[in-house]
């Protein structure tokens, strides 16, 4: 993390968004990347050779398209337009602005938001709803960019993983789609890759990274404008909400107790206020207005 903070006062960055009215992922696009090519990248992927940044990109293709197989794309293009705005102007404040971010809304009544490596960012119709400003939104996406600066679910992916995927992971890439699931050496990682996937996401990252992308998160917010308090505001709202709500049910497995989250960003939050210079945004009715879009 930086030590000074910079507000930066501009225009989001734009983004075309196009949305299938269909059913399924097929033709549904989101940042010129068909997710219904994306759902089986695997067949799709060349040979990335051993270059870090590289394999990063193809074991987050490799994860996105795990959790889009999990989850249905909101269609709702205009909403979709906004949350990649907002996401990408706040990607451009982190430390790895030269990725190729994409943020997607899914289509579920759960409070969930997670990122994937390279720069995936997912979060739920469910969690915009319990939001109430687009500095909220900033908040929690700048939360998810963090991990992915940190490299927090790669690094799990990896350990996870163990000694040998990692480098057979571009040519299971190529060969995924048409390996015999029956025995080959391609299917076995494939089954391995998937499983090692989902009991991550399942079971959560470590309470460290978790801070630690709280934290990050908060500044990152900060250096785009947004207030940075937004984050807190979000956790506030959830710790607020009936403990038995089904829809916090998995968020609350995967992430440290509310009140322990909102305790250790004091002190980020004192730092920041002590050296922020410039004005900050919360901009309620604009986020208002773009969850009422169809």
């Amino acid at each position: 993390m930086q030590t000074a903070i910079f507000i930066k006062c501009a225009s989001l960055l734009g983004l075309i968004i196009s949305l299938s009215a269909c059913q399924g992922l097929e033709g549904m696009q989101i940042q010129g990347i068909d997710l219904g090519k994306l759902a089986s990248a695997g067949q799709n992927l060349t040979n990335m050779g051993q270059k870090s940044v590289d394999e990063e990109r193809v074991i987050g293709q490799n994860t996105a398209s795990i959790l889009l197989s999990k989850a249905a794309v909101l269609n709702n293009p205009p909403l979709q337009a906004y949350v990649n705005r907002v996401g990408l102007w706040v990607a451009q404040q982190s430390e790895r602005p030269e990725l190729p971010w994409r943020f997607v809304v899914l289509d579920s009544s759960q409070v969930a938001a997670y990122a994937a490596p390279g720069g995936y960012v997912f979060i739920t119709s469910g969690m915009l709803t319990r939001m109430n400003s687009e500095a909220e939104l900033a908040g929690v996406l700048a939360h998810e960019v963090a991990h992915v600066v940190q490299q927090h679910h790669l690094k799990a992916i990896q350990q996870q993983a163990q000694t040998g995927l990692l480098t057979d992971l571009a040519t299971l890439a190529v060969q995924a789609g048409a390996a015999d699931k029956g025995g080959s050496q391609a299917g076995e990682l494939t089954d391995r890759f998937t499983r090692s996937v989902s009991d991550l996401y399942s079971r959560g990252l470590d309470r460290s990274d978790e801070y630690e992308a709280d934290a990050m998160g908060a500044v990152i917010a900060t250096r785009a404008g947004y207030d940075p308090y937004g984050l807190a505001g979000v956790l506030q709202t959830l710790g607020t909400t009936r403990q038995n709500d089904a829809a916090l049910t998995s968020f609350l497995k995967v992430h440290p107790g509310i009140d322990d989250r909102l305790q250790r960003l004091q002190p980020v939050y004192l730092y920041i206020d002590k050296n922020a210079a410039g004005p900050s945004q919360s901009l309620d009715a604009r986020y208002q207005q773009a969850l009422r879009s169809k």
